[in-house]
């Protein structure tokens, strides 16, 4: 039995990890700041109810003994990893942080693998800080880690999608089907990008806490192979929807201009293209086809859209 303690975890990625941890039967523990219980999960469901920023919350929890893994879901800001691994009275085979693909050097239009050199410099788009602030996250992991003798891996996702998913992505999509609103589809875009389904997300860490011995110290993409643009997207729509739903067409200036809440990149140079291949290789993960990812999700969001 595998004994894990998540950090955050009652959301999206964490959340479906979570369950899929429990049913292996996996003897979990939880800091958060207790917004939703995980109680649900078994009887045996560890919680411990405490701001992760806090130091003198951390040092006052009765969390104690040895873990096989620490799984990080909520490492955003600077001071984060080292705070919380210096303040916790446990013991950790191995650190797991889930990070994000934005890390690499953006001037790389090429997809981008785990040699890609990583960002040196904060860029001007809108979501700059966070990337900026998730590449030193890795570097202060790896100092941390390597200073408290504790094996580290690295995640980083391409775009989440599935269940539970709190960002307005593939939601915004299935919202407007089932209510019977038409999409707007930008017929200029030169974008492209990757994916990944939660549930390979959480696969992937249940792969790296059983088979640590080759997952310590490496950094993995989670990205599956199909290529996506906005067609591919409305193809693959068409296909998992339950019901026809209608387009408009739309330019790149218009989404702009009237701020229409897009949730993919538009041009070209804000590709998010990745390789995730080394994770398969290494420990055997494997990705779901979007088809299937997105079956599983427009089913889940239109459950709720449909109250």
């Amino acid at each position: 039995m595998k004994k894990v303690l998540i950090i955050g975890g009652s959301y999206f990625a964490g959340r479906v990890f979570a369950m899929i941890a429990n049913q292996k039967g996996y003897e979990l523990s939880f800091i958060n700041r207790g917004t939703y219980s995980m109680s649900f999960l078994s009887d045996t469901v560890k919680e411990y109810k405490c701001d992760r920023r806090s130091v003198a919350g951390l040092t006052q929890l009765p969390v104690d003994g040895e873990f096989d893994a620490i799984v990080d879901f909520c490492a955003y800001e600077p001071g984060d990893v080292s705070s919380l691994l210096r303040s916790l009275k446990v013991k950790a085979k191995q650190y797991i942080i889930l990070s994000t693909a934005d890390v690499y050097n953006r001037d790389i239009r090429t997809p981008k693998d785990e040699s890609t050199p990583l960002q040196d410099h904060i860029g001007n788009c809108m979501a700059a800080d966070y990337m900026w602030k998730k590449r030193n996250l890795e570097f202060e992991a790896q100092a941390t880690c390597s200073q408290l003798g504790i094996g580290l891996t690295i995640l980083r996702p391409a775009f989440i999608y599935g269940p539970f998913n709190y960002a307005p992505r593939e939601s915004f999509f299935v919202q407007r089907i089932v209510q019977g609103e038409p999409i707007p589809v930008p017929t200029d875009s030169t974008s492209e990008w990757n994916f990944v389904f939660v549930t390979d997300v959480a696969r992937a860490i249940c792969a790296c806490i059983e088979q640590q011995d080759k997952s310590t110290g490496q950094a993995y993409n989670l990205s599956a192979p199909e290529v996506v643009t906005y067609e591919k997207y409305m193809e693959v729509l068409r296909k998992v929807s339950d019901r026809e739903f209608t387009t408009v067409q739309v330019t790149v200036a218009d989404v702009l201009s009237k701020n229409i809440p897009l949730p993919f990149p538009l041009d070209f140079s804000e590709s998010e293209l990745f390789i995730g291949t080394k994770i398969a290789e290494q420990l055997g993960v494997e990705y779901s086809p979007l088809e299937v990812g997105m079956q599983k999700a427009f089913n889940s969001f239109k459950s709720v859209f449909e109250r």
